[in-house]
């Protein structure tokens, strides 16, 4: 049983006055992300999705974060730079006069 172009146009008709114009996106999204996840079950196997953070752990503590002198914004150890303004940061830090 193979569907036609004019079968599929009746279907999508009938999606577009059902659901109208603004919700087909989401219903497409929502069926492709369905199918993704029957296929990854019934296979088995991981499909690369990446492991479930568990959000009641406490990160990392960062007390080790390091604070641009100009602006005052905490940078990631080992910047040479600060995001914010561009000057350096930490031992590449040069005192400049103002």
């Amino acid at each position: 049983m193979d569907l036609g172009p004019l079968e599929i146009l009746v279907v999508l008709a009938v999606m577009i006055i059902i659901f109208g114009v603004g919700k087909l996106p989401q219903i497409g999204g929502a069926l492709g992300k369905s199918i993704r996840e029957f296929r990854s079950a019934s296979r088995g196997g991981d499909d690369g999705d990446p492991p479930a953070v568990d959000e009641a752990a406490p990160p990392a503590a960062r007390s080790t974060n390091e604070f641009c002198t100009q602006c005052g914004v905490a940078v990631t150890p080992g910047v040479r730079f600060c995001t914010a303004c561009g000057r350096p940061v930490g031992s590449a830090a040069v005192s400049q006069p103002q």
